[in-house]
């Protein structure tokens, strides 16, 4: 009854205040996530919890990734520009102009290569005898036909048992709610295209100068954490829904970005598994608000945009957001989610970092993430990004 009370009091101040109605829906967002992998602030420090003890420590020691000759090629275009691609993700490369992703004969496309240049790891062997017992069961319940489909819709170098662990997660562990999730994910992938959304670039998929995306809703890739796992910024400080809808891009069309940039993280996760031997199935999550602008609560599109968003990551990508560490986040949002932290499950709050000011974020972040993969803005030593992922 007392925690009746407190959601009531706390839904009344939601209502009333129209800041803390974009946190909680940035809240949804993050209460779905789960991962075998959590952070822990405990007096000032932080603990790393892994279930898998191989991790990858230094395996960036020497600065960024090198560029893998197993991805995939690009074409290039008649004047000696690349057009944007997938391969190229957070190697701070400057973006490709508009322009390129419009010509005639280089619409971001990628050359074919052999399907095997991409090798998942061996993950079954891994699975504890429970685990793998759910998986049997799982493809049990999906039959050959399903089976076959899941394993075609898989990205190059993520493994079956991977895939399925991570519906498993997201659905108790219980194989037919897993079983009926992955086959609503399959009847999207078939509509959606998301495969097709990945090689194209942000400027194509919404429909606006890739600068507009860069100025007012930067998202981009940096580099790897410490296990691996692909580091994804997004500068929500700078978001301006505003002056992107004035422009004419829709709110399918930025949610068409989302999975877009959803299915190029998840191919990240699948080419490092290939290179590091063992599964990478999910991201770090960089939330940076600082410079946070409330005129953004005036549009109606922010909610139905975050809305999007939650049901894209909670049916379509399950369990692909690893950590989330929010920075430089105004008092308000650190209000909210102390008020309502009670509602998620301790799994759940493992997963979510907020941060004030650098002095508390920084150290935090350097645990997880070598200096060598982070630009100077967030205490690295690597080059500045040109913000398209």
């Amino acid at each position: 009854q007392a925690q009746a009370q407190k959601a009531a009091r706390l839904s009344e101040s939601t209502r009333r205040n129209p800041c803390l109605q974009l946190v909680r829906a940035m809240m949804g967002m993050m209460s779905w996530m789960s991962c075998t992998s959590c952070v822990q602030s405990v007096e000032g420090e932080i603990q790393i919890k892994d279930s898998d003890a191989r991790t990858v420590a230094d395996v960036h020691a020497q600065g960024p990734l090198p560029r893998d000759p197993t991805k995939k090629a690009t074409a290039q275009a008649a004047d000696g520009s690349t057009p944007c691609s997938f391969a190229d993700i957070g190697e701070a490369t400057s973006p490709p102009s508009d322009q390129n992703c419009q010509d005639e004969n280089q619409n971001c496309q990628e050359v074919d290569e052999p399907a095997d240049a991409i090798r998942a790891p061996e993950v079954r062997a891994q699975l504890s005898d429970k685990d793998l017992a759910a998986v049997k069961a799982l493809e049990v319940e999906l039959g050959q036909a399903d089976g076959d489909a899941v394993r075609a819709a898989l990205v190059p170098g993520e493994a079956l048992e991977s895939c399925l662990m991570r519906f498993l997660g997201a659905s108790n562990m219980k194989p037919r709610p897993a079983a009926k999730a992955l086959r609503t994910m399959l009847a999207w992938r078939a509509t959606a295209k998301p495969d097709e959304l990945a090689s194209r670039c942000a400027g194509d998929v919404a429909g606006c100068p890739e600068e507009l995306l860069d100025q007012y809703m930067p998202t981009w890739h940096q580099g790897f954490d410490k296990k691996g796992r692909p580091v994804i910024f997004s500068h929500y400080g700078k978001f301006r829904f505003g002056p992107v809808l004035e422009a004419g891009v829709t709110v399918e069309k930025i949610l068409q970005l989302h999975m877009r940039n959803s299915e190029r993280t998840a191919r990240l996760c699948g080419e490092q598994s290939s290179k590091l031997g063992h599964d990478i199935s999910n991201a770090l999550i960089i939330m940076d608000t600082q410079g946070w602008d409330s005129n953004n609560l005036k549009s109606k599109g922010a909610f139905e945009w975050a809305r999007g968003i939650a049901k894209s990551d909670t049916e379509y990508y399950p369990e692909r957001m690893g950590q989330l560490f929010i920075i430089n986040a105004p008092s308000s949002v650190n209000y909210f989610y102390r008020a309502v932290s009670w509602a998620f499950s301790e799994k759940a709050r493992n997963q979510i970092q907020i941060f004030a000011g650098r002095e508390q974020w920084e150290p935090a972040l350097l645990e997880l993430v070598d200096a060598s993969q982070l630009s100077p803005e967030y205490g690295g030593s690597a080059p500045s990004p040109d913000v398209s992922m």
